[in-house]
């Protein structure tokens, strides 16, 4: 799985260094026929992934309003889950996955595109010793087979798991399901609306563990390294950090504003904003 992952992001990071294909979508085609929605156009709208709503996207949407004159409505954070849907009911202008896409979500959706690449943290409380976990103790961690933090080096006290809801549709609650529970199912768990909260619980808890964005890390939690390796830029954008994950924009509407967001996304401007957040896809 982890060699996988890591083909996947090098292979992602060399195709983005090409020039884009020259159709007129200016982004990635999906395999469902483009919908149009004049509201939806003039002014646009997000759902989707925290990751991108919590600072990313405000950011883009400021200046690309400074340069287009067109504003975004709302930029929600319900989760990838809520945003794909939004989506594909036609509620919003585009949506954001902090994932890979399915093969069946790239033909449910008329577009979509891949603008940098995000990195989990593995967030402790700072009075914790643990400086680094394998990914097998990881899966016993999340998976509620070991329950003691004595087991994976720690002080002799209950291990707090907190996550996002787990029936939110979070992008997070997927990876972490997919590369470290190998699609198995989590233990028992403290469940938090959204990575900030999961991170705020950490801090007041010395037992407590979770995975959140590292675009968020601006936090008295400690991250701990996963298989001895950081969330690092360099260690993300090389596929060696586990816990990659590309940042993917989908929409039904290829067209008119909504294209021209996409195309000032990947621009060096837009891709230098994403590089204030996350690790810039070109």
């Amino acid at each position: 799985m982890r060699q996988r992952l890591r083909c996947f992001l090098v292979l992602c990071i060399a195709c983005a260094l090409l020039p884009l294909p020259a159709h007129s979508f200016g982004m990635e085609k999906g395999g469902a026929a483009p919908k149009d929605n004049p509201d939806l156009q003039s002014t646009l709208s997000y759902e989707g992934a925290s990751a991108l709503a919590y600072s990313l996207l405000p950011e883009l949407a400021r200046i690309f309003l400074n340069k287009s004159g067109v504003a975004f409505r709302n930029i929600g954070e319900a989760g990838a889950g809520a945003g794909f849907k939004a989506v594909i009911e036609g509620k919003v202008s585009l949506g954001g996955l902090a994932r890979t896409l399915s093969e069946s979500e790239k033909a449910a959706v008329a577009a979509w595109q891949i603008i940098g690449f995000d990195a989990l943290g593995l967030y402790v409380h700072p009075s914790n010793p643990v400086h680094s976990l394998t990914r097998a103790q990881l899966k016993d961690v999340f998976s509620g087979r070991i329950t003691n933090w004595k087991d994976v080096g720690g002080a002799d006290q209950t291990i707090v798991v907190f996550t996002e809801q787990l029936n939110s549709g979070r992008a997070t609650l997927a990876v972490v399901k997919d590369i470290v529970l190998d699609g198995g199912a989590y233990g028992p768990v403290k469940e938090r609306e959204d990575p900030m909260d999961c991170i705020w619980a950490v801090e007041e808890e010395p037992r407590g563990v979770t995975f959140a964005t590292t675009s968020i890390a601006a936090s008295k939690a400690k991250i701990v390294a996963v298989g001895g390796i950081l969330p690092e830029r360099i260690h993300v954008s090389s596929g060696t950090y586990l816990l990659s994950r590309p940042l993917v924009l989908v929409t039904m509407m290829p067209s008119g504003n909504v294209q021209k967001f996409f195309e000032f996304v990947l621009t060096p401007e837009g891709q230098a904003i994403v590089g204030k957040f996350f690790v810039p896809v070109r």
